[in-house]
């Protein structure tokens, strides 16, 4: 168990750096720069575009920044979805490492980054949401204990502590879980080739660890799953962003999110499955 939480730690300090530097810029950004509100509402049009391109950074701390971003109601949605559907994850790094699926990789976030800017686009043309969505405070609230924190530094190292500590707790209870149940099991779990294997990888890939989207390539590569459950499960994998919705929206709220990215995936999943040969 020690060691588990030893590893949860490693696996969450590590983004820490970039969610601080992500959440300090954009909290700046809105206070300097977009003071009218102009900026982002000129963005907003292409922001599903710009999601998707996001999820090509290796770097877990996107989704979780774009999660944070969502709920402070700086972006829209559909860019959210966008960026947890294309982000990038150590899925990739298994199957590239295989020659001979390289050319499958390069296809697979191609097709990644398409999903995530359709559904990102569809997504904006029919949900109409209002910002400002967040729970707790941002660094524009002018509560007696945010007026103590008032300074942009301070109010983003309290809040990227808050998140870290979050992550580190979920993210251990989830790893111990996942080593108690064992890869093998997971395995086991998807089962034969059938069509209940896309619904089944893309709830495997909502797990918010790596372990997910390594089971998933591993079970690609090895054959026990074909194209259409292996985009599914690795559409549905959000690494640790759906955390940060559920901990930053209330909960009606987080679990329609949930449901959304898994009605997508599924769905993509099983047309692929269908009409791609599996």
């Amino acid at each position: 168990m020690v060691e588990i939480l030893i590893d949860s730690f490693k696996d969450t300090i590590k983004v820490v750096p970039l969610l601080f530097i992500i959440f300090f810029t954009v909290d700046y950004i809105m206070l300097k720069v977009n003071k009218d509100n102009k900026l982002i509402e000129r963005l907003s049009k292409y922001d599903y575009i710009g999601g998707s391109l996001l999820g090509l950074v290796p770097q877990c701390g996107i989704p979780v920044a774009m999660a944070r971003l969502y709920s402070n109601g700086h972006i829209s949605l559909g860019m959210l979805a966008a960026v947890f559907i294309s982000s990038s994850d150590e899925a990739l790094i298994i199957i590239g490492a295989h020659p001979e699926k390289l050319g499958f990789m390069f296809k697979l976030i191609f097709v990644k980054i398409l999903i995530g800017m359709a559904a990102g686009f569809i997504i904006n043309l029919l949900i109409k949401e209002k910002r400002n969505r967040i729970k707790g405070c941002t660094i524009n609230c002018d509560c007696p204990k945010c007026r103590r924190n008032k300074n942009i530094l301070t109010h983003n190292l309290i809040y990227t502590a808050r998140v870290t500590a979050f992550l580190i707790i979920t993210v251990f209870i989830i790893n111990y879980g996942v080593s108690v149940l064992g890869e093998e099991s997971l395995h086991a779990i998807l089962g034969k080739n059938t069509y209940l294997q896309p619904i089944i990888a893309s709830l495997i890939g909502m797990i918010p660890s790596c372990i997910s989207s390594v089971v998933l390539a591993e079970a690609f590569i090895k054959g026990a799953i074909g194209v259409g459950p292996l985009v599914a499960g690795l559409c549905a994998n959000t690494g640790y962003g759906i955390l940060i919705v559920m901990k930053e929206l209330p909960l009606k709220k987080a679990m329609k999110i949930m449901i959304l990215i898994q009605g997508i995936s599924i769905t993509v999943g099983e047309l692929i499955y269908i009409f791609g040969g599996k």
